[in-house]
């Protein structure tokens, strides 16, 4: 370790143990958790409270509710019914039927799953 590493390692230490003291205290992360949460909560409230975010609803409702939405909205429906839609249906189903490609899924999921429980380490297996 170099003379600036050792400067840096003795500035950061005391900052390094007061932030360490301070998250294993009693209900350190927890009281952090729950000021947090409240905060949130205040701010959603404050939020849809506004005048911006009430013009901002009106003006979404007012949009569902034109012409030119119903008019997509049709067009849509049309579009999932019509015999092109039907036929990309069906290879996309024949393509998931394939050997590779499901078991290409099923190892997705399981990666995704141990990312979520916390036992990824990055790759898959």
């Amino acid at each position: 370790m170099n003379d600036i590493e050792r400067r840096i390692q003795r500035f950061l230490n005391p900052w390094r143990t007061r932030i360490t003291q301070w998250l294993r205290r009693p209900g350190g992360t927890a009281d952090l958790r729950r000021e947090a949460t409240a905060r949130a909560q205040r701010a959603a409230t404050d939020l849809r409270d506004s005048d911006a975010a009430k013009r901002a609803a009106t003006a979404l409702q007012e949009l569902r509710d034109s012409d030119a939405a119903k008019r997509a909205g049709t067009a849509l429906t049309d579009l999932r019914d019509s015999d092109a839609a039907k036929r990309a249906a069906s290879a996309l189903t024949d393509l998931r039927q394939r050997d590779t490609v499901r078991k290409a899924e099923e190892s997705a999921k399981r990666a995704l799953h141990d990312l979520r429980s916390g036992r990824g380490n990055g790759s898959a297996s």
